[in-house]
């Protein structure tokens, strides 16, 4: 890592943290104690995923979900990690360019007016990894979604639920 990269790194995590920080203060000064409950709970849960995701063993995925607002994007992207055991080192790079691969399909077919989110969900039953995604939004080509599917190597798709207005999939992981 270069001293630039980290001084980006470094100017990326204050600004969030900033950002974080402003919310709890103006809710402060309005008195929304409840609020303030709120957000300190989201900030915990928010560190608690990252941590998570930082421990699967898979650097190349974690540093793309980890960077991932510091770029104007079309949706709102927010994971979890749900069990502390998941080692995804034998698929990093194969996650890394299928959900590049999504992103990309993402911004072609979500509406850019309106307000787009991407849950993604990652646990771990026996040795099944699976991946549950939600994305909420406005889905103008139905078709191109459709398309990825199909092209999926390395996920079993299932349970696919699209309309305009949401989509939902599970993908799984078989572990070696």
């Amino acid at each position: 890592m270069t001293k630039r990269d980290t001084i980006e790194i470094l100017r990326h995590t204050r600004h969030d943290w900033l950002n974080k920080i402003q919310l709890i203060k103006a809710n402060l000064t309005l008195q929304r104690f409840e609020r303030i409950d709120e957000l300190i709970e989201e900030i915990v849960m928010e560190a608690q995923h990252e941590s998570s995701l930082s421990n699967i063993n898979a650097p190349k995925l974690a540093e793309l979900f980890l960077t991932f607002h510091w770029d104007p994007k079309m949706f709102k992207l927010e994971y979890e990690v749900w069990n502390s055991d998941i080692n995804l080192g034998e698929f990093d790079e194969a996650l890394y360019y299928t959900f590049i691969s999504m992103f990309d399909m993402l911004e072609e077919v979500l509406d850019e007016i309106n307000d787009n989110n991407l849950l993604v969900s990652i646990q771990k039953d026996e040795n099944i990894i699976r991946f549950f995604f939600d994305i909420s939004g406005i889905i103008k080509k139905k078709a191109s979604v459709e398309k990825w599917f199909a092209e999926q190597s390395l996920f079993n798709v299932e349970n696919k639920t699209i309309n305009e207005k949401e989509c939902t999939f599970e993908c799984i992981l078989h572990s070696k």
